[in-house]
Parts: structure tokens; C-alpha cells; sequence
């Protein structure tokens, strides 16, 4: 049996040492993503986000405050939670990237 490209001629037990070494990390993810802090900037609205992508606070300035419009300020309150969502996402990427990089098929699963 051939095996996959990453092995490195350790063999199953190798492999599974890796991934339960990998679990072990990944275990720890999420309570260090809710410590991760995000901040996201759209000028008059403004957002904190932690890693687990869960909005912590949000500022919005006065001046965009206009009943006339407040099709204006629903785009900026969309934008800013969508960022802070997005960014949130990124750093999970990363970190799975950085805990299982080496291990055949499991880096980059983008949970």
C-alpha cells in the first residue's frame, strides 16, 4: 500500500500520534479564539468581534442616525458585522492551518 504524500515514511502510527497531537491543540482553539479581539472600522460604525466571531460591541456615531434614511445605516451595520465575521473566519483558517499543517488532508479544512 502507498502512502499518502506527507507520510514521511512513519507510517499509520506516526500519522495517528500526529492527529491526536493536532486534537489535543485543537481542543484549546476555541477557548483562544474568544480571547482573540477584531476590531472593524467602517468609519461612523464601529465593532469589536472575538475569534469565535460573536460581536462583543458596537458604536454607532450620531451623525449617521437620520430616520430619513436609515437604509444608510442598516449598509454600515451589515458591513461592519459582515467584516468582523469574515475576519473571525480567517483567524480560525489560520489557526487549523497552523495546528494541522503537516498531516495529510487535514490542513486548510477551513472549519
Amino acid at each position: 500500500m502507498k502512502l499518502p504524500k506527507g507520510f514521511g515514511g512513519q507510517g499509520i502510527g506516526g500519522y495517528m500520534q500526529q492527529a491526536q497531537q493536532a486534537m489535543a491543540r485543537a481542543k484549546n482553539l476555541e477557548a483562544e479564539l474568544a480571547e482573540e479581539i477584531i476590531n472593524v472600522d467602517k468609519g461612523p460604525v464601529k465593532a469589536i468581534f472575538n475569534g469565535q466571531g460573536e460581536m462583543i460591541t458596537i458604536k454607532i456615531d450620531k451623525s449617521v442616525v437620520d430616520p430619513e434614511d436609515i437604509e444608510a445605516l442598516e449598509d454600515l451595520v451589515i458591513g461592519c458585522v459582515r467584516d468582523g465575521y469574515t475576519k473571525s473566519v480567517e483567524l480560525r483558517n489560520v489557526r487549523l492551518q497552523e495546528i494541522m499543517p503537516n498531516i495529510p488532508g487535514m490542513g486548510g479544512l477551513g472549519l
